[in-house]
């Protein structure tokens, strides 16, 4: 129900009807209660079943979940899909420095930096500490993933202020391709780890394939 002042309210109502000697029905009684914070509670609590409290990305279990309904989609129609693999460089020095409060600040502006260059169709996810993974279904082209790369290189190259300091935050990326590298989620992720790994052992703040 919609209350006067605009708020949404969830009511739960239960009722009997009461009859006279000859079956007929004469009246009702019942109960109706205001559960709109038990609504909330349960609303909140699906979030973060599937959701990272700090950044409020999809977690590693929504992002199974997503990575399996894009292959399904991909395979039923013989098209290609990305995964990209996102570690912030030197990050843990940022934790050294400023403590894990100010580290968390970083995350946060990060992911809504990388959440501003996705697609509404890709997936972005935290899959713990400070790496983020990239899900890119209904891929046209494997030399788009250069384009996604370049634009996340891009976001988080301005620095990030942190205890009124300034903080430049690089990232390496690896990408898996589906269907040339791998035919599974376990496999796709495994791989974009590993060219991951790469583009990190050549300097950072870059990318690979992982087939190349």
């Amino acid at each position: 129900m919609i209350s006067r002042d605009g708020r949404e309210v969830w009511i739960s109502s239960r009722g009997k009807t009461l009859a006279d000697a000859a079956g007929r029905p004469t009246r009702m009684i019942g109960i109706s209660q205001d559960i709109t914070e038990r609504k909330r509670r349960e609303a909140e609590d699906r979030f973060l079943a599937h959701h990272d409290t700090l950044t409020g990305l999809p977690n590693r279990r929504l992002l199974d979940d997503r990575l399996r309904q894009a292959l399904h989609l991909a395979q039923r129609r013989d098209a290609r899909l990305a995964v990209m693999l996102v570690d912030l460089d030197d990050f843990k020095q940022v934790n050294d420095r400023f403590g894990h409060r100010a580290g968390d600040a970083v995350l946060r502006e990060v992911a809504q930096r990388l959440a501003a260059c996705m697609r509404k169709a890709d997936t972005l996810a935290r899959q713990g500490g400070d790496e983020f993974v990239v899900v890119i279904p209904e891929l046209a082209q494997p030399g788009d993933c250069e384009v996604v790369a370049g634009k996340i290189l891009r976001a988080l190259d301005p620095p990030v202020e942190v205890e009124r300091q300034q903080v430049r935050v690089g990232a390496s990326i690896g990408v898996s391709l589906y269907p040339a590298d791998a035919r599974d989620g376990e496999a796709l992720l495994r791989n974009a780890d590993a060219a991951m790994y790469r583009a990190k052992q050549s300097g950072g703040n870059g990318f690979r394939y992982y087939g190349q």
